[in-house]
This record gives structure tokens, C-alpha cells and sequence, in this order.
């Protein structure tokens, strides 16, 4: 385990100027070998003889003119160049610059630095004749940027040697019959005091990151020399330096977490990002599950480190997060971090909670086993719409009605017993013949009786004010408790945002307009046939209406949702920066963009404004919703005005269980009358009328504090409203 001084050392904290040199370039004299058999294990070794070798410029390959020495169609080519290190202790950090294609292993006196992650399957020894898992493309003749891997200042004392010193190189292709071929790589050093001591870095170098304070915890994670597969999880150690205490000096010590852990990739296409997103369980020395507080969020071990890369702003699933937990509903909490993995700086994540079933996360019964009759029989459970064929997706059931698989989340494909599975299959099967007969609507036998339908509400309208592409159809959650807790089925959490608020140039999902469960895309469909049934049914839109207009106020209100955004950008501070010179990507297509932006504060204002023009228009529909005339209303109601603050026009809505006369006066804060807007007889239903801050003189009011009440037969009541300058 590396200690946390070399930490320190490896992200800037030496003192004194330094500057970065290479020693090696691609297209130096190399020696090099095409084995027909198995190398001599010394090869790359500093004192072995390499006078049998080949001389050639490199890099070494064939098919992409990127080659200085063009092979035949070869399976592996072997290549080692001998540099000078004069003085050790001017050396602060070395960089390995890999443009390859299809893998590698790199070694600096015979000690392996570092290899692509397509030759993770073989152990310390990769025969002559092994080939990838997968193909892999070279970067720099397409205009891309090479993988690092980084020499810290443990490897600098303990692999280099004052005089002669070797890289070795060896590059794999993916078959004997590829393509293409490429092995391309650079030797750079950080020298301290500026002194001379090789050439001036390539063109499209790019310095690590380096800083002294963060505002952000800084997580290190350090894999022991081993690569992160998609699976299964790897050992490794983890650090958290925890600046919420008040201070913001990276030389504090690890006072977030200091321990163990395992980690994998995780998601579906998001694992191929150069940034990858990671799963990780907080472990003991033993390996077993560890629970913990990290960053303040409740103890578990089970952990999500998602790497924001599509969303350049960063914040799309922090912010909705955050307004599901304003709506009184469980979402992942989070923690914006920087990430140092094996000592190279990864650039701004989120440290989040998987989903679960925990008292802290998802709080449904716990299922085990064992309990296979009875009440412990019914739940819980979580199931979730997915590619069933990706990460955790790998059981489930699919619907008799429409064909569509609802995935086993809890318990997991792995521990789900058959008893417990026919008990979810049968629950469910019933749910969708109740949802495909004629009295589906019913309140007493239908949909309302078999759905927690307040929670459908909100998770729709989150999904909607977000105009969210994957919505009903992917990351997807429903769930279930024991039949003694609550029979029903509840949605939830909401998960996976990244490609929302306008930032997906497919299925429409850019416009600011249309209702996502109205769209049905020509090709098949995955969203099970049920949501829309539901979306269609008069009571459920009075369901919608009345939250939304309610939430309009409050957690949907500009004001607040602006709020959370700005709380995010501070707290990102100067990391925007650090991230982005990591990862070049503003003003650059990244799929599925619809907008591309060349400034961060660019895509902050575009969020915010998409935003804005989403609310603008789901007003206009709620205000079409209310005025159904035919919804099934049970108690008299008036709901809070939107906008509020408002400035000029606001809307009052509210709700007749029965045809009523109805008079709504608006009041000054001293109670005295400013304007009648409604007086007569009304037929029930949702109803709303507009007030233009005017008095019954018509002439503007001032602007403050006003009150407006409903007086409906014997029904009475009164709300506060803001009228702004």
C-alpha cells in the first residue's frame, strides 16, 4: 500500500520550480523483435543483450500511416530504448504516453508499469503469442490524446537507476488477421529547477493536473498495479481527504476514509467513456463488507462513483436527486469529489449511493431466503426496466401482455428463490390484467387500489420536468413491501439524468415541448403499455394537476431550482477548471449532445434557461388538465398561485367536488378588498382564473404582500401571494 506521502509528492506538493522534459519519443531508433517464440524473460531488463534485435523508428506496426517501422501482419511486436537519468532527485514524476492499437505492457527496468486493460485477463506474464479481449484504436493520428500511465515518486526511487535505464514495450493485436497495428510511445519526466536534462515535451503534451487547495474532498484510490474490470471487483486501497470541516488543504490527512476497498466498472456504454464511471464496496481487512459514513451520507458499502461526461454541466442527476428528496421521495444521495486513481488525477465525480434495499435507502422489508410462505412471502422487492442483458440485468421475467422484462434488482437475479419469484411474477401478471381490462381505471378495483399512486406522480412529473429519454423504459425503478407494511406498487427511485434538461438530440427529448409518455417512436417501444394507460386516466391527471400546481410554488419554482443549481457551481468552484483540462471536452460533440457549448458557464446558463422554458410550457398543459371538466374531485380545494412571486399575471386554481356558487376576492395585507375575480354559479371540476395585479378600478397595485380567499358555499379558505416590483 503506498503511503500518503508519496500521494503528496506524485500531485504537486515538492517546492521549486520544475519543468517537464521528454526522454523518449515515438519516433526514436528503438530495438525491436517480431517473436516467432517465446522472448528471453530478461528482455526487458536494463543488462540484457539486445544486439540480436532489429533497429528501427518507431512506432512499429502496420495499417494506420502512423508507423515509423511498418511490419507484416503480426501478432505481437517487442521494442526496448535505453535513455540516461544523470540525477535521480531532479526527477519529481514520470509519464508513459501509450498510442496503441490493440494493447500493451509497458516496463521500466523490468518492472511493470503499467498495461491496457484488454490484457487484464493474464497474469504478470503475457506470452509472445496472447491476444486482446478487445480491439483498441490508436489516438494520436486521429487527433486524440494517448493514455498515461504515470511514474510517481515511489517508482521514481525505487525503478530508477542513476546511469542507463530501459523502457520496454510490448504490443499485442486483438488476432493474427487484424487490420491494423500500432505502438507509438513517449518517456516524459517533471525536472526539477528547470534543469535541462532531455528534449522539449510533443506539441500536444499536456501537463498533469497539479493543485494545492480543493474546496472538494479529494478520494485516492490506489489498485496495487492492477487494471479495474467491468468484473469481477479488484482490491484496492481508498483515501478521503474531507474538506467540509472548514479547511481546503490537500495536505490534510485522510480524515473521509482510510481502508480497503473492491472496485469495477460499472454502467452500460457509460464503461467506455475515457472517463469511467466505477462500483465500490468499503471493506475490512478480511474482505469482508465494511458498513460506513462516507461524506456524511448513512453507513453502507455499497457505493456508486459516477463520472459526469455527456453532462458537462455536472449536476443534471445531483439536481434531480436533490428535488426528489425536496418531494419528500428517496433519491441517491450524493457528494461532488476529485478523483486521484492510481496517482493520476481523474478529474470531478460524484460519490453516490447505489440503489438498495437499506432503512436508509430504499426502506422496504428485507426478503430473505428462507422466507417462502406467508406475509414475509410479499416483499419486498425492487424491480427495474433495463436492457436485461447488461451489469446487474441478468434475471427477471417478462410480461405476458406486451413481452417487456422486468429485471430482478432485489433481491438480485443470484438470490431470488423460485418460490419468491412466482410470488412477484403473479403480483405482477395480476397488475397488468387489472391494467388491461376495461375497468382499470376503477377506484375501488383498479390501478388506484393496487398503486401507490402519489408516488407515481411525483417520479412522473421528475421524469417529465426533466423530459428524461430514458424515462419509463431504462433505469427504471419500481417497488414493493410486505402486504402488512403496503401491498402496493410504488415508483421509484429515479435514477440516471444525465442525458435530460435538453442535453439528448434524439426522440425529441431536446425540445422544451411534448409529454414523454406521448411519444411512441416508430420501431418498438420497451416501456410497458401500462404507464400510458395510467398518463390517459382522468383521475390521474387531477392527481398530476393538483401536485404540480401545488409544487409550482415551491420546489418547482425557478427560484428554487435556480437555487440548487448555484449551490452546485459554487461548490464545484476551481475543479471546473481542473476537470476540464483533463478532459478538453467543452466546445466537442459528445453523443448524444444537442447543444455543444464552448464555456462551462455556457451550459449552466443553457440548463438553467431549458429549464425555464419546460416549466413555461408544462404551466400551459396543467392549465389545459385543469380544465377538465369530467375528474373525479372529492373535497373543495384552493391551490397555491403560480408563479409565485409573480410579476404581472399569476394563476389561482382550485377544485369544486360540486357544483357551487363561487366568489374569489383578492385582498391588501390590511385585509381590505382589492379585486373580485370570480363571483358565480360553477359547475364542479378543476377550475383556474388569472389575476393581472390590478384592482377593480383596473389600475395597477403596488407591489407586496396579498391575499386571496375562496368562499364556496360553506367551503372557505385563504392563501398568501407576492407580488414583486
Amino acid at each position: 500500500m503506498k503511503k500518503y506521502l508519496f500521494f503528496v509528492l506524485s500531485v504537486g506538493f515538492c517546492f521549486g520550480q520544475s519543468t517537464w522534459e521528454t526522454a523518449i519519443f515515438a519516433d526514436d531508433l528503438w530495438k525491436y523483435i517480431v517473436p516467432a517464440s517465446t522472448v528471453n524473460e530478461n528482455w526487458n531488463n536494463i543488462n540484457f543483450d539486445d544486439s540480436g534485435w532489429m533497429e528501427g523508428i518507431g512506432g512499429f506496426g502496420y495499417g494506420d500511416n502512423d508507423d515509423g517501422t511498418i511490419l507484416d501482419q503480426i501478432n505481437s511486436v517487442y521494442f526496448r530504448k535505453v535513455f540516461e537519468v544523470n540525477d535521480i532527485s531532479k526527477l519529481k514524476k514520470g509519464l508513459i504516453h501509450a498510442d496503441y492499437d490493440d494493447g500493451f505492457v509497458a516496463y521500466v527496468n523490468g518492472f511493470e508499469i503499467g498495461r491496457s486493460s484488454n490484457l487484464s485477463d493474464y497474469g504478470s506474464y503475457v506470452p509472445f503469442d496472447a491476444n486482446t479481449s478487445f480491439d483498441q484504436e490508436a489516438s494520436l493520428y486521429l487527433g486524440y490524446y494517448p493514455d498515461e500511465l504515470i511514474l510517481d515518486s515511489l517508482d521514481i526511487m525505487n525503478v530508477l537507476l542513476e546511469g542507463q535505464n530501459v523502457l520496454a514495450i510490448q504490443v499485442h493485436n486483438v488476432s493474427d488477421n487484424s487490420s491494423d497495428m500500432s505502438g507509438n510511445f513517449y518517456l516524459s519526466f517533471e525536472v526539477q529547477d528547470t534543469v535541462d536534462m532531455y528534449d522539449e515535451v510533443p506539441d500536444w503534451f499536456i501537463e498533469p493536473i497539479t493543485f494545492y487547495t480543493s474546496n472538494l474532498p479529494i478520494m485516492v484510490i490506489d489498485t496495487y498495479g492492477n487494471q479495474i474490470p467491468d468484473e469481477p471487483r479488484v482490491d484496492a486501497f481508498m483515501g478521503i481527504i474531507d474538506n467540509d470541516s472548514g479547511g481546503n488543504n490537500l495536505g490534510d490527512n485522510y480524515n473521509g476514509y482510510n481502508g480497503q476497498i473492491t472496485i469495477e466498472k460499472r454502467g452500460n456504454s457509460s464503461q467506455w467513456n475515457d472517463k469511467t464511471p466505477y462500483r465500490f464496496e468499503t471493506v475490512n481487512e478480511e474482505g469482508e463488507n465494511n458498513n460506513v459514513s462516507l461524506l456524511g451520507m448513512p453507513e453502507e458499502n455499497d457505493w456508486v462513483l459516477y463520472a459526469p461526461w455527456q453532462d458537462k454541466s455536472m449536476i443534471r442527476n445531483i439536481l434531480t436527486y436533490k428535488l426528489s428528496n425536496d418531494l419528500g421521495k428517496y433519491a441517491p444521495r450524493t457528494k461532488l469529489i476529485e478523483l486521484y486513481l492510481n496517482d493520476e488525477y481523474r478529474g470531478v465525480y460524484v460519490l453516490m449511493e447505489k440503489i438498495k434495499r437499506d432503512a436508509n435507502r430504499v426502506d422496504i422489508s428485507k426478503l430473505n431466503p428462507d422466507e417462502i410462505s406467508g406475509d414475509d412471502l410479499t416483499g419486498g422487492y425492487i424491480l427495474k426496466f433495463d436492457w436485461f442483458f447488461t451489469g446487474d440485468n441478468l434475471g427477471g421475467f417478462e410480461s405476458d401482455i406486451d413481452g417487456n422484462i422486468y429485471n430482478y434488482h432485489y433481491p438480485k437475479p443470484s438470490d431470488i428463490v423460485p418460490e419468491q419469484e412466482n410470488y412477484i411474477i403473479n403480483y405482477i401478471n395480476n397488475f397488468e390484467t387489472i391494467m388491461s381490462s376495461d375497468q382499470y381505471a376503477d377506484q375501488s378495483t383498479g390501478y388506484p387500489s393496487i398503486l401507490n399512486v402519489d408516488s407515481f406522480v411525483d417520479f412522473i412529473l421528475l421524469q417529465e420536468l426533466a423530459k428524461n429519454v430514458d424515462a419509463y423504459r431504462l433505469s427504471t425503478y419500481i417497488f414493493k413491501d410486505k402486504e402488512s407494511v403496503d401491498n402496493r406498487l410504488t415508483a421509484g427511485p429515479v435514477w440516471d439524468f444525465n442525458h435530460g434538461y435538453g442535453n439528448c438530440d434524439y426522440g425529441e427529448t431536446w425540445e422544451f415541448t411534448g409529454w414523454l409518455l406521448e411519444y411512441n417512436p416508430e420501431g418498438g417501444d420497451q416501456m410497458s403499455f401500462w404507464w400510458e394507460l395510467i398518463w390517459q386516466d382522468d383521475y390521474f391527471q387531477n392527481k398530476i394537476s393538483e401536485r404540480y400546481t401545488e409544487l409550482r410554488s415551491t420546489v418547482f419554482s425557478e427560484n428554487h431550482i435556480y437555487g440548487v443549481i448555484d449551490s452546485l457551481v459554487n461548490e464545484l468552484g476551481s475543479s471546473v477548471d481542473r476537470n476540464f483540462s483533463k478532459w478538453p471536452i467543452l466546445g466537442t460533440y459528445i453523443w448524444p449532445n444537442y447543444y455543444v457549448f464552448d464555456t462551462f458557464d455556457q451550459e449552466i446558463n443553457y440548463l438553467k434557461s431549458w429549464i425555464s422554458d419546460r416549466l413555461n410550457w408544462m404551466d400551459s398543459q396543467i392549465l389545459l388538465l385543469n380544465s377538465k371538466s369530467s375528474m373525479i374531485l372529492t373535497d373543495f380545494y384552493l391551490n397555491q398561485n403560480y408563479p409565485n412571486p409573480f410579476n404581472p399575471v399569476t394563476t389561482l386554481s382550485y377544485s369544486l367536488p360540486k357544483d357551487e356558487s363561487v366568489n374569489i376576492t383578492i385582498y391588501d395585507i390590511m385585509g381590505r378588498p382589492v379585486k373580485t375575480i370570480q363571483n358565480s354559479y360553477q359547475t364542479k371540476g378543476f377550475k383556474f382564473v388569472q389575476w393581472d395585479a390590478k384592482n377593480d378600478r383596473n389600475e395597477p397595485v403596488s407591489a407586496g404582500l396579498y391575499l386571496y380567499t375562496i368562499q364556496a358555499g360553506k367551503f372557505r379558505q385563504t392563501r398568501k401571494m407576492v407580488l414583486m416590483k
